[in-house]
């Protein structure tokens, strides 16, 4: 799943904020706070529910970071994400992208609109800031 966008604004203005991966309640509406220590990252989601993630790779060169969720409130056995500032004719190209496994087969659909949800928004929101 990948959801992507493109934004009137130089790439590096839009990778310090996105690329900011302690500070993403900045720009994602449905994170009311985050923080990080070392390479984990914590996360409260708006509404309630802390979620823990591992920034695997974080690589400021090409614009790029992934990482693994740990635990929280959704139903995930597996998840792994990669979100990346690219040039693009009209300034930048936000790609974010997911490969998730939920706890239940039933449960994959609902999350993974949620998932799309999320990034929908938040890429919006950062386009937003990007561009102010």
């Amino acid at each position: 799943m990948s959801e992507s966008l493109v934004i009137g604004a130089d790439p590096a203005a839009v990778w310090k904020i996105g690329g900011d991966t302690a500070n993403i309640a900045d720009w994602v509406p449905a994170i009311e706070k985050s923080h990080q220590v070392g390479d984990l990252r914590y996360a409260t989601f708006a509404g309630g529910g802390d979620a823990t993630e591992r920034i695997i790779e974080h690589d400021d060169a090409a614009r790029r970071y992934v990482y693994e969720y740990v635990s929280g409130p959704l139903a995930l056995r597996v998840y792994r994400s990669r979100f990346t500032v690219a040039e693009h004719a009209e300034g930048s190209e936000v790609l974010w992208e997911a490969e998730f496994e939920a706890e239940t087969a039933e449960e994959e659909p609902a999350l993974a609109d949620a998932i799309r949800d999320i990034y929908r928004c938040a890429l919006e929101s950062l386009a937003e800031r990007a561009r102010a």
